[in-house]
Protein backbone atom coordinates (compact mmCIF):
# COMPACT_ATOMS: atom_id res chain seq x y z
CA UNK A 1 0.00 0.00 0.00
CA UNK A 2 2.87 2.40 0.79
CA UNK A 3 4.29 1.79 -2.69
CA UNK A 4 0.89 2.44 -4.23
CA UNK A 5 0.51 5.73 -2.39
CA UNK A 6 4.01 6.77 -3.43
CA UNK A 7 3.23 5.90 -7.04
CA UNK A 8 0.04 7.92 -6.90
CA UNK A 9 1.99 10.86 -5.48
CA UNK A 10 4.47 10.64 -8.34
CA UNK A 11 1.84 10.28 -11.04
CA UNK A 12 -0.22 13.15 -9.65
CA UNK A 13 2.64 15.25 -8.36
CA UNK A 14 2.43 18.71 -6.85
CA UNK A 15 4.66 21.02 -8.85
CA UNK A 16 4.30 24.56 -7.62
CA UNK A 17 1.92 27.05 -6.10
CA UNK A 18 -0.24 28.88 -8.62
CA UNK A 19 0.37 32.60 -8.51
CA UNK A 20 -2.35 35.17 -8.83
CA UNK A 21 -0.91 36.83 -11.96
CA UNK A 22 -1.74 33.75 -14.05
CA UNK A 23 -4.28 35.54 -16.23
CA UNK A 24 -1.85 38.31 -17.17
CA UNK A 25 1.32 36.28 -17.51
CA UNK A 26 1.33 36.39 -21.32
CA UNK A 27 1.46 40.20 -21.20
CA UNK A 28 4.86 39.90 -19.50
CA UNK A 29 6.25 37.05 -21.58
CA UNK A 30 8.45 37.15 -24.68
CA UNK A 31 7.50 35.99 -28.16
CA UNK A 32 9.33 32.74 -28.77
CA UNK A 33 9.93 30.98 -32.10
CA UNK A 34 7.74 28.01 -32.83
CA UNK A 35 4.93 26.78 -35.04
CA UNK A 36 1.35 25.54 -35.14
CA UNK A 37 0.01 22.51 -37.01
CA UNK A 38 -3.54 22.96 -38.28
CA UNK A 39 -6.18 20.23 -38.43
CA UNK A 40 -5.39 19.93 -42.13
CA UNK A 41 -1.77 19.14 -41.30
CA UNK A 42 -0.35 22.50 -42.40
CA UNK A 43 2.69 23.61 -40.40
CA UNK A 44 2.87 27.39 -39.97
CA UNK A 45 6.06 28.80 -38.47
CA UNK A 46 6.14 32.02 -36.49
CA UNK A 47 6.22 33.16 -32.88
CA UNK A 48 4.15 32.29 -29.81
CA UNK A 49 3.71 33.85 -26.39
CA UNK A 50 4.27 31.82 -23.26
CA UNK A 51 1.28 31.09 -21.06
CA UNK A 52 1.44 29.41 -17.68
CA UNK A 53 0.94 25.66 -17.49
CA UNK A 54 -2.85 25.44 -17.20
CA UNK A 55 -3.74 28.15 -19.70
CA UNK A 56 -1.28 26.65 -22.21
CA UNK A 57 -3.57 23.63 -22.32
CA UNK A 58 -6.55 25.67 -23.47
CA UNK A 59 -5.25 28.27 -25.92
CA UNK A 60 -2.19 29.52 -27.75
CA UNK A 61 -1.40 33.00 -29.06
CA UNK A 62 0.38 32.85 -32.42
CA UNK A 63 2.16 35.62 -34.40
CA UNK A 64 3.13 35.08 -38.04
CA UNK A 65 5.85 37.72 -37.63
CA UNK A 66 7.06 39.66 -34.61
CA UNK A 67 5.04 42.71 -35.70
CA UNK A 68 1.80 40.93 -36.67
CA UNK A 69 -1.33 40.92 -34.58
CA UNK A 70 -1.86 37.60 -32.77
CA UNK A 71 -4.19 34.79 -33.77
CA UNK A 72 -5.59 32.88 -30.80
CA UNK A 73 -6.15 29.15 -31.32
CA UNK A 74 -7.81 26.62 -29.04
CA UNK A 75 -7.58 22.79 -29.17
CA UNK A 76 -10.40 22.42 -31.70
CA UNK A 77 -8.35 24.48 -34.17
CA UNK A 78 -4.99 22.69 -34.09
CA UNK A 79 -3.36 19.27 -34.04
CA UNK A 80 -0.30 20.60 -32.21
CA UNK A 81 1.93 23.55 -31.52
CA UNK A 82 5.51 24.15 -30.45
CA UNK A 83 6.84 27.06 -28.45
CA UNK A 84 10.57 27.11 -27.78
CA UNK A 85 11.43 23.53 -26.78
CA UNK A 86 7.93 22.63 -25.58
CA UNK A 87 5.68 20.60 -27.87
CA UNK A 88 1.92 20.33 -27.26
CA UNK A 89 -0.53 17.96 -28.95
CA UNK A 90 -4.31 18.01 -28.94
CA UNK A 91 -5.93 15.06 -27.15
CA UNK A 92 -9.28 14.34 -25.48
CA UNK A 93 -8.72 14.51 -21.74
CA UNK A 94 -10.90 16.85 -19.69
CA UNK A 95 -14.41 16.28 -18.38
CA UNK A 96 -16.11 13.31 -16.76
CA UNK A 97 -16.06 11.39 -20.01
CA UNK A 98 -12.58 12.59 -21.00
CA UNK A 99 -13.95 13.83 -24.32
CA UNK A 100 -13.03 17.52 -24.07
CA UNK A 101 -9.90 18.24 -26.11
CA UNK A 102 -6.94 20.07 -24.59
CA UNK A 103 -3.32 20.77 -25.51
CA UNK A 104 -1.06 18.33 -23.63
CA UNK A 105 2.67 18.84 -23.10
CA UNK A 106 4.66 15.95 -24.57
CA UNK A 107 7.47 14.73 -22.31
CA UNK A 108 8.45 11.50 -24.13
CA UNK A 109 8.19 10.90 -27.88
CA UNK A 110 7.95 7.44 -29.40
CA UNK A 111 5.60 4.61 -30.31
CA UNK A 112 4.31 5.27 -26.80
CA UNK A 113 4.42 9.00 -26.05
CA UNK A 114 3.95 10.46 -22.57
CA UNK A 115 2.09 13.69 -21.87
CA UNK A 116 1.59 15.88 -18.82
CA UNK A 117 -1.79 17.35 -17.91
CA UNK A 118 -1.89 20.09 -15.26
CA UNK A 119 -4.71 20.76 -12.83
CA UNK A 120 -5.15 23.29 -10.06
CA UNK A 121 -6.23 21.99 -6.66
CA UNK A 122 -7.14 23.71 -3.42
CA UNK A 123 -4.94 23.02 -0.43
CA UNK A 124 -5.94 25.90 1.87
CA UNK A 125 -2.33 26.88 2.40
CA UNK A 126 -2.20 30.47 1.37
CA UNK A 127 1.23 31.94 1.97
CA UNK A 128 3.55 34.85 1.33
CA UNK A 129 7.21 34.67 0.36
CA UNK A 130 9.59 37.61 0.66
CA UNK A 131 11.95 37.59 -2.29
CA UNK A 132 13.97 40.71 -1.54
CA UNK A 133 14.34 43.40 1.08
CA UNK A 134 15.87 46.77 0.26
CA UNK A 135 15.68 49.17 3.18
CA UNK A 136 11.99 49.68 3.85
CA UNK A 137 10.98 48.10 0.52
CA UNK A 138 10.02 44.45 0.11
CA UNK A 139 9.20 42.31 -2.89
CA UNK A 140 6.65 39.69 -1.87
CA UNK A 141 4.98 36.83 -3.72
CA UNK A 142 1.45 36.10 -2.54
CA UNK A 143 0.30 32.50 -3.04
CA UNK A 144 -3.44 32.02 -3.16
CA UNK A 145 -3.88 28.63 -1.48
CA UNK A 146 -3.89 26.57 -4.65
CA UNK A 147 -1.25 24.43 -6.28
CA UNK A 148 -0.68 22.78 -9.62
CA UNK A 149 -0.56 19.01 -9.92
CA UNK A 150 0.38 16.80 -12.84
CA UNK A 151 -1.34 13.77 -14.32
CA UNK A 152 0.52 11.54 -16.77
CA UNK A 153 -1.09 10.19 -19.94
CA UNK A 154 0.33 7.61 -22.35
CA UNK A 155 -0.67 7.56 -26.02
CA UNK A 156 0.30 4.51 -28.08
CA UNK A 157 0.29 4.77 -31.88
CA UNK A 158 -1.47 8.12 -31.70
CA UNK A 159 -4.84 7.01 -30.32
CA UNK A 160 -4.51 4.23 -27.70
CA UNK A 161 -4.78 6.07 -24.38
CA UNK A 162 -3.68 5.02 -20.89
CA UNK A 163 -4.22 7.32 -17.92
CA UNK A 164 -1.75 6.28 -15.22
CA UNK A 165 -3.56 8.06 -12.40
CA UNK A 166 -6.77 6.07 -12.93
CA UNK A 167 -7.71 3.60 -10.14
CA UNK A 168 -7.79 0.77 -12.69
CA UNK A 169 -4.11 1.29 -13.52
CA UNK A 170 -2.96 1.94 -9.97
CA UNK A 171 -4.67 -1.10 -8.47
CA UNK A 172 -3.99 -3.51 -11.35
CA UNK A 173 -0.84 -2.13 -12.91
CA UNK A 174 0.74 -5.45 -13.88
CA UNK A 175 -2.36 -6.56 -15.77
CA UNK A 176 -3.18 -3.25 -17.46
CA UNK A 177 0.39 -2.35 -18.41
CA UNK A 178 1.39 -5.82 -19.59
CA UNK A 179 -1.64 -5.82 -21.89
CA UNK A 180 -0.77 -2.31 -23.12
CA UNK A 181 2.70 -3.47 -24.25
CA UNK A 182 1.62 -6.98 -25.29
CA UNK A 183 3.13 -6.48 -28.75
CA UNK A 184 6.52 -6.68 -26.98
CA UNK A 185 6.06 -10.05 -25.19
CA UNK A 186 9.41 -10.02 -23.36
CA UNK A 187 8.64 -6.68 -21.72
CA UNK A 188 5.04 -7.67 -20.99
CA UNK A 189 6.32 -10.76 -19.17
CA UNK A 190 8.63 -8.68 -16.95
CA UNK A 191 5.70 -6.45 -15.97
CA UNK A 192 3.32 -9.35 -15.43
CA UNK A 193 5.79 -11.11 -13.12
CA UNK A 194 6.48 -7.82 -11.27
CA UNK A 195 10.23 -7.92 -11.82
CA UNK A 196 12.24 -5.25 -10.04
CA UNK A 197 12.11 -1.98 -11.97
CA UNK A 198 9.02 -3.00 -13.92
CA UNK A 199 6.34 -2.01 -11.45
CA UNK A 200 4.27 1.15 -11.20
CA UNK A 201 7.25 3.31 -10.22
CA UNK A 202 9.12 2.18 -13.32
CA UNK A 203 6.80 3.70 -15.91
CA UNK A 204 9.48 5.83 -17.57
CA UNK A 205 11.87 2.86 -17.76
CA UNK A 206 9.12 0.67 -19.25
CA UNK A 207 8.13 3.24 -21.87
CA UNK A 208 11.73 3.98 -22.87
CA UNK A 209 12.50 0.25 -23.19
CA UNK A 210 9.36 -0.28 -25.26
CA UNK A 211 10.15 2.62 -27.59
CA UNK A 212 13.76 1.52 -28.04
CA UNK A 213 12.55 -1.95 -29.07
CA UNK A 214 10.46 -0.50 -31.90
CA UNK A 215 12.92 2.11 -33.16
Amino acid sequence: MKQLLLAFALLISGLTYAQDFDDNWEDRSEKLPGYVITNKGEKIEGYLKRFLKIKSQRKVKFFKTLDDKPVVYDPKDLKAYKIGEDYYETHPYEGLSGKTKVFLLRTVEGKISLFDYYIRVEDDKGAEMTLKKDGNKEIILDFDGTKIQTEVLAVKDGDDYLKFASPKVLFSFKNVMSKYVSDYPELAKKIKSKEKGYRVLGILKIVNEYNAHFE
